[in-house]
């Protein structure tokens, strides 16, 4: 029996094989190169709880898990502690600080933790998860917190009429989008809006003498 051929001479039923294979490598090329940035890169928020056009001050969430949800943020019952470091947040408008609430990102109802979260207001905040590989953001904290953060945005306060939002991080100004921040282990962030920068800019955090 003679099996058909191609212009060229290959079997039909051999060449339609290799296309086959062909592109089921590069299926399986693309899942795994998709897999791989989406665990190097940080996740981007996508929303914020309630709108996050709010004035100062700002509570947490009566309900977390809303927040938790809209800034791709697990939870559990337990604190992670395979991943587990602490950043401390100032938040200042117009000279004054304005809190970073207690309990943000807990669901103390239901003894839930989220991977970013704290337990006091002291502005330290809690980056724990099950993955080493997990990256966070700051603006996944103001997308939980619902508090709208970017480059012009404040919650409620946007740039304009001689104010603006500052950014520092261990006492540099950061440039750019500030919600893009990625959270390291024991940085010191201001946020300050008004007219001009704090003076002086926190460069440090007693995380020993503040552990909450």
């Amino acid at each position: 029996m003679t099996l058909p051929t191609t212009t060229d001479g290959a079997p039909v039923v051999r060449r339609r094989v290799l296309l086959v294979v062909v592109a089921a490598l590069a299926v399986v090329a693309l899942v795994v190169a998709v897999s791989q940035a989406s665990t190097a890169l940080p996740r981007v928020p996508a929303a914020y709880a309630g709108g996050g056009e709010r004035l100062p001050p700002w509570p947490a969430p009566a309900d977390p898990a809303v927040g938790v949800r809209a800034a791709g943020l697990d939870a559990a019952p337990s604190e992670g502690v395979v991943q587990h470091f602490h950043v401390h947040l100032d938040v200042l408008v117009d000279g004054r600080p304005v809190p970073v609430p207690a309990n943000l990102g807990i669901d103390v109802q239901r003894q839930l933790y989220a991977e970013l979260h704290t337990h006091a207001d002291s502005g330290v905040v809690h980056a724990e998860a099950a993955d080493p590989d997990t990256a966070f953001t700051l603006g996944q904290l103001f997308v939980e917190w619902g508090v709208r953060l970017d480059e012009r945005h404040l919650g409620g306060l946007q740039s304009g009429g001689g104010k603006r939002l500052w950014a520092f991080v261990d006492g540099r100004p950061l440039d750019g989008d500030p919600a893009a921040l990625r959270l390291v282990d024991h940085q010191e962030i201001v946020l300050a809006f008004g007219p001009e920068p704090p003076s002086p800019v926190p460069s440090g955090f007693d995380f020993v003498a503040h552990p909450t």
